[in-house]
């Protein structure tokens, strides 16, 4: 891996001191924390630590349900989660396959290969199966040219493949190989009673009555306004014997009132508004930030929508819409969506890369250590005197050794002499202090004891006097 500028290190060192989670390991608070759903919190011999998951749950933090724990491989097959991710795949065991295992590889679809012309075989159930044909062929195993391809079917009739030959399945009116030919029903006489003239149509016919009469077939007397033939609303008014008219509703006009009058022309509506034609009126559909009678109002989502910015972002309207301005970390209209870090992280490869808020981290395999897992652990090796915590320098990739209490040095291997430092006998009453590896003790007087002397013995406890005489406590023995 290519050498890393000072400025890149000094800014990973920073970033490294500063952040809340450390890439390469956890640091136990206590028992549990930061671990959730009751996993323990397990501290290494060096000082970092890990999340011990009760059963059911997995993951950095035991954040992740386990998705083994429900095993959805079939016929011997191995769950594998991932627990990083909480997710699972399965292994299969020999002779299946399948997102679940649940297909035999004696299946038709690996041992005869019964799709032809480049079809995709989808295995339906441990024997059957069903093909998907490419473009240009059909059949249960792709096995015929697909014939209705170039569509020779006419008039709205159904095609079907059969032996590499189409077949058109005519609609009513139609006939012909290709349903191209128009049934002539004006051919066979007896359609239209009464003197009415047949009028062919594609597909059909149509009755031209004679005055007096009216119907499909020309088969009913004609009355004027009975039934009456004016709609919406508007009321029939006879005026001889054959004919009528028709007094419409506002909105309404046409012969029989068929057509409603269309009020948009020259409308108001405004910043986009679409104008909905009513019945002698109109009204205007509004585009979402917009409102009133003739979309003319500005609406301020901001308070219409607390909720429209989330994750600290902070909503400010504007006149046509508003605007989310986002904290470091989030985007989108609100706010909602987490900036994926990872896209641009370089964490070496091997690592695996988490995505936080507004930051990384590179989760490093077993031996590597550094915000991008790019050096090698030195903490691997042990080199800290026992008790110690080790680190890595996430520049230089050396080892830091954090001493406990006796012990100093880089590695913590040296005794620090408690009775030699300047002005700080920890011994009491003039007890002698006695160095010892990582730790001292107290040689006290006589009268006294105690970790360091601080506690003056009484030789009256044990009540040496006798014949009913007073026990006196002294310095180093007793009077009486």
């Amino acid at each position: 891996m290519p050498a890393l500028r000072p400025a890149l290190l000094w800014a990973l060192l920073a970033l490294w001191l500063c952040r809340a989670a450390p890439a390469r390991a956890l640091q136990c608070r206590d028992g549990y924390e930061p671990c959730v759903n009751e996993g323990m919190c397990v501290t290494y011999h060096n000082g970092t630590g890990y999340c011990k998951c009760p059963e059911g749950f997995l993951g950095e933090y035991c954040q992740h349900r386990d998705p083994c724990e429900k095993n959805r491989c079939q016929n011997g097959g191995t769950c594998v989660a991932q627990a990083m991710l909480g997710k699972a795949t399965c292994r299969c065991a020999s002779g299946f396959t399948g997102e679940d295992c649940q297909y035999s590889t004696s299946h038709p679809c690996f041992v005869s290969r019964p799709c032809l012309n480049g079809g995709t075989c989808h295995m339906l159930s441990r024997d059957t199966y069903e093909c998907t044909c490419q473009v240009g062929f059909t059949g249960k195993e792709c096995q015929w040219t697909d014939a209705c391809l170039s569509h020779p079917c006419a008039n709205g009739s159904t095609c079907t493949t059969v032996a590499n030959q189409f077949s058109c399945k005519c609609l009513t009116g139609f006939t012909g190989q290709k349903c191209e030919t128009d049934v002539n029903e004006c051919d066979i006489p007896g359609h239209c009673q009464h003197g009415g003239t047949c009028l062919n149509l594609p597909g059909s016919y149509q009755c031209q009555c004679p005055q007096g009469f009216t119907g499909q077939h020309c088969d009913s007397l004609y009355v004027p306004c009975a039934p009456s033939p004016c709609v919406n609303g508007g009321t029939c008014r006879q005026t001889g014997d054959f004919t009528f008219e028709c007094n419409c509703l506002p909105g309404f006009e046409g012969s029989t009132c068929e057509r409603n009058i269309d009020d948009c022309p020259n409308h108001r509506c405004q910043n986009g508004g679409v104008c909905v034609d009513g019945v002698n009126t109109y009204n205007c559909r509004c585009p979402p930030q917009w409102t009133g009678q003739f979309c003319t109002e500005d609406v301020d989502e901001c308070l219409l929508q607390p909720n429209a910015r989330q994750n600290g972002g902070t909503c400010a309207n504007r006149n046509g819409g508003y605007g989310c301005v986002c904290v470091n970390g989030w985007s989108g209209d609100d706010c909602s969506e987490n900036i994926d870090d990872c896209a641009f992280a370089s964490c070496t490869p091997g690592s695996t890369c988490i995505d936080r808020v507004a930051s990384f981290s590179c989760m490093c395999p077993e031996g590597k250590a550094g915000l991008l897992c790019h050096l090698d652990d030195a903490c691997i090796s042990n080199p800290c005197h026992k008790g110690a915590l080790c680190d890595t320098n996430p520049l230089n990739g050396q080892y830091i050794c954090t001493c406990p209490q006796g012990y100093k040095g880089a590695d913590c291997t040296e005794d620090v002499d408690e009775c030699a430092m300047a002005n700080s006998n920890p011994c009491e009453h003039a007890g002698k202090c006695v160095n010892t590896d990582g730790a001292f003790h107290c040689e006290c007087l006589k009268g006294y004891a105690g970790p360091r002397c601080e506690m003056d013995i009484n030789e009256c406890h044990s009540d040496p006097c006798q014949n009913d005489a007073t026990c006196l406590d002294k310095i180093g023995g007793f009077t009486f």
